[in-house]
């Protein structure tokens, strides 16, 4: 089981380094040479989510590229073999006093993506949120009244949702299971399990093909 595991290890970053499976001991030798630096690699990741996430309730396994801005005064929880990218562009964090910030198992942030939560944010399992996304649930003031803060309303990413570069997600907002935001929409309304929806603001262009 173990050297299966290993071989098909092999044979991904083989693909990756010649564009095909190894051919003689010296390229399967460069493999192992490959692949116990990428273990070098993914074991300071984890060091680095330790560091990274200190302040936060964090699962097992979280590995951290960069150095994620974390803020606020809230709770912010992050599930197990989840990984958080800030090493193109800084992402941040960020849970106001009594909010929460709660982000699933098995879930990926790319780099410049701002997760904003004043009251509530919940992201679900197997989640995959491209660079400069942005989730905010609050407008932090009013379009008239610029003094006066509108009330936050909380946002929920169900699971397996993939929200693409640049989009925003806004307050009161429920991104459905297995749905995709496409690249550059605003999502000012619910989104439906298992639909593609793109735009501004984002409107429903298809539905997608639901797992038997």
């Amino acid at each position: 089981m173990v050297q299966e595991r290993i071989n098909e290890k092999l044979l991904q970053k083989s693909i990756e380094i010649y564009g095909r499976a190894w051919l003689s001991k010296s390229e399967k030798r460069s493999l192992y040479f490959h692949l116990s630096i990428d273990l070098w690699i993914a074991f300071w990741r984890l060091v680095n989510g330790f560091v990274r996430l200190r302040s936060c309730a964090t699962g097992k396994f979280i590995t951290v590229r960069g150095n994620p801005r974390i803020e606020g005064r809230g709770k912010i929880t992050i599930g197990d073999h989840c990984r958080i990218w800030s090493h193109m562009g800084v992402t941040q964090l960020y849970a106001g006093p009594r909010a929460e910030l709660t982000i699933g198992n098995h879930t990926f942030v790319n780099t410049g993506t701002i997760l904003s939560a004043t009251n509530r944010i919940t992201i679900g399992n197997n989640v995959q949120i491209a660079n400069q996304v942005i989730l905010m649930d609050g407008d932090f003031h009013g379009v008239d009244d610029r003094e006066k803060m509108k009330a936050p309303s909380e946002i929920i990413i169900e699971d397996d949702v993939w929200i693409a570069t640049r989009s925003m997600i806004l307050k009161g907002v429920t991104v459905g299971k297995g749905s995709t935001v496409a690249a550059g929409s605003v999502v000012t309304k619910d989104v439906p399990p298992f639909t593609l929806v793109g735009g501004v603001p984002a409107k429903i262009i298809r539905y997608l093909n639901k797992p038997e």
